[in-house]
């Protein structure tokens, strides 16, 4: 479905006022500094390091964009600007702003990319730079917590005993897949500079003696198995059409006959005229990584099929497929 239009939104979308606003405030922790009450700008500024009259500006600002209330001179969070902007907060998601604003200059060169067809930057965000992929891993950490309880109740895994975990990240899909399922092992397959981070998760969670970490690039190490379930995670969209056909490819040997793959992503409704919000997050890939894009529900389909995949199912729609391989 496409955003309704009017001629005040056709205007605002030429500005980029709104998007600069929100990501300065959060660079400057205003949300952090209202989490325990109302403040006023004179109160804020000395906490945060700003010019009070300024500041009241920019406070006005948020407050009109609904990010803030007022009340007489002073200003407070609304609810969920609290339980994601405020750093005390379990869901905080400030890291994942400070990202966009990186990468406020790449999107600066976004006509440049369209005419030459060439991203402004080489390689990807994990590769190029660990620190910042280091904060990134942790804000998507939290927001898978948010979606993991929910996909392990929707993926039955409760005759499985074994799984794979390609690219798994901080582990949080692993650490859900064994708290709802007691019996289960996982092999926890990834980079070694990421698993640096995934191991500290783990045993966070007292699951060392269940979720064992491999590390590899997927694409060019031999993968272990056979398991009863091969589970994949959002690093589709990083990767080339064919780099995306020859690892499912090479998953198939992961799983045991009988056993299932469990395949999540990002992808663009098959409905041509109606792609979905997903293909404007498309347009964001070049700002980040080299190559990749987000892929059709059934580009994924057809990468299950020619590796031998069969009984498909869309669990969530745009974003989760399951499919078995077959027994003999």
């Amino acid at each position: 479905m496409s955003i309704p239009l009017s001629v005040p939104s056709l205007f605002q979308m030429g500005y980029y006022w709104e998007a600069k606003i929100f990501l300065v405030s959060v660079r400057l922790d205003i949300y952090s500094a209202l989490a325990h009450g109302p403040q006023t700008p004179s109160q804020i500024s000395r906490r945060i390091g700003a010019d009070p009259a300024m500041l009241a500006r920019l406070l006005d600002a948020l407050v009109t964009l609904g990010l803030l209330t007022k009340s007489g001179v002073e200003y407070a969070n609304t609810p969920i600007v609290s339980e994601f902007l405020v750093k005390e907060s379990p869901f905080y998601m400030g890291e994942l702003m400070w990202l966009q604003d990186e990468e406020w200059a790449h999107w600066g060169k976004l006509e440049e990319t369209l005419r030459s067809g060439r991203p402004p930057v080489s390689g990807h965000l994990f590769a190029n730079r660990p620190e910042v992929a280091e904060k990134t891993l942790k804000v998507l950490h939290r927001m898978a917590q948010r979606t993991a309880p929910d996909l392990a109740r929707k993926v039955d895994l409760s005759a499985c005993r074994t799984l794979l975990d390609v690219g798994g990240g901080s582990g949080v899909f692993s650490l859900e897949f064994c708290g709802q399922n007691p019996a289960l092992q996982v092999t926890l397959f990834d980079l070694p500079q990421t698993l640096q981070i995934t191991r500290r998760n783990i045993e966070a969670a007292g699951m060392s003696d269940r979720i064992h970490l491999m590390p590899g690039d997927f694409n060019r190490d031999t993968l272990p198995g056979p398991f009863d379930v091969v589970f994949l995670s959002d690093i589709l969209h990083y990767q080339t059409f064919d780099e995306n056909a020859a690892l499912v490819r090479k998953l198939f040997q992961s799983v045991r006959p009988g056993g299932k793959i469990v395949m999540k992503d990002m992808f663009i409704d098959d409905d041509p005229e109606h792609p979905g919000w997903n293909a404007i997050f498309l347009i964001n890939h070049p700002t980040y990584t080299e190559k990749g894009r987000c892929f059709r529900t059934s580009e994924a389909r057809s990468w299950l099929k020619e590796a031998g995949f069969d009984s498909i199912v869309e669990v969530e729609r745009h974003a989760v497929l399951t499919a078995v391989r077959p027994d003999g």
